[in-house]
């Protein structure tokens, strides 16, 4: 009879001011089967005022300052600290309710030829509207220019599956030009030796992109739910709209003008038809009825309103940055 092997798993979290959700987080990490003795937390915290890092001192967390402040930089100083032979990307709006969810997410690396797995990200009960709608689609502007591409659960339409079981299953990304949207948070799970480029330090897609050019294996393990509360109410939708909005225009080191080049001419002319397609309502109903026709989801009659909000909060930050910008050269 041989005995289970459980390699180490390197948790790294980055953290801000998150004490209002850090317990909760935590106590979903302590409540998991996989043993605790091979279980490595890392809270990459850059510079909380509050009680996030007391939290973490409780459940035993090892906390590295984050001078950096922003969560993928955090993640890459996290990298450089871990031990594990597999490393877990987390934030603390991630909860797994299954608490067999870490052993199935590590038994998938079995497979010696697989890089990276992530779960599937799902809502519960408590989650709005908004959360709904970004776990089964990701926000508006990018279901609209990525398609099928901007969720798991539709890669089956766009990409060739290489390997498909009742616990995960690997696509050939190479197989559509168009890349999917993949991000190294909300569980995304790669092996400890893996590091990524300096270059990339704050974008969290395009390390994915590589790997995928690169020809590296990457599961989706639909078996496995994480519930990502990501946005708790609409002023926290039209921040986060806004936020995304000014790093595009700012042409920031992260966001979707930094993977411009990434994207195909196609796609790269849906983000101009985006406000078009987004402000007339008629095209968002027309989509968001046809695909409640087809998939039964009734999230989908939210579409046509939150394409209006997301759309609204992009030009309206619009508006403020170029105001400031105006007034900026006026005072020279």
């Amino acid at each position: 009879m041989t005995t289970k092997k459980y390699p180490l798993l390197s948790i790294i979290v980055p953290t801000l001011n998150n004490e209002r959700d850090f317990s909760l987080f935590m106590k979903s990490i302590t409540k998991q089967t996989y043993p605790k003795n091979k279980i490595e937390i890392l809270v990459l915290d850059g510079g909380s005022t509050d009680k996030t890092k007391v939290i973490a001192k409780k459940y035993g967390a090892k906390i590295i300052h984050n001078k950096a402040v922003l969560a993928e930089p955090g993640v890459n100083l996290g990298m450089e600290n871990a031990k594990g032979d597999l490393m877990m990307i987390l934030a603390v709006d991630n909860i797994y309710n299954d608490k067999h969810a870490l052993e199935k997410i590590v038994g998938v690396f079995e497979d010696p030829t697989i890089l990276a797995a992530f779960p599937k990200h799902d809502s519960d009960k408590t989650d709005n509207l908004f959360t709904k709608y970004h776990n089964t689609f990701t926000d508006p502007f990018n279901h609209f220019v990525y398609g099928y591409s901007a969720n798991a659960r539709t890669f089956n339409r766009v990409y060739k599956t290489v390997t498909s079981n009742n616990v995960y299953d690997v696509y050939d990304y190479n197989s559509n030009p168009m890349p999917p949207m993949i991000a190294f948070a909300q569980g995304f799970t790669v092996r400890g030796s893996y590091r990524r480029s300096k270059q990339d330090a704050f974008d969290d897609i395009s390390p994915i992109i590589k790997m995928i050019t690169q020809k590296k294996k990457i599961a989706y393990i639909h078996g496995v739910s994480l519930m990502h509360h990501t946005t708790r109410n609409l002023d926290h939708f039209i921040r986060k709209q806004r936020w995304a909005t000014r790093n595009a225009i700012a042409k920031e080191n992260y966001g979707i003008s930094y993977r411009m080049t990434k994207i195909p001419k196609k796609n790269q002319i849906r983000i101009k038809l985006w406000p078009l397609y987004a402000f007339t309502f008629l095209g968002p109903l027309i989509v968001a009825l046809y695909g409640l026709g087809r998939d039964r989801i009734l999230v989908w009659l939210f579409h046509p309103i939150v394409c209006f909000l997301s759309a609204g909060a992009s030009v309206w930050e619009i508006l403020v940055y170029n105001s400031i910008k105006s007034r900026q050269v006026s005072r020279r």
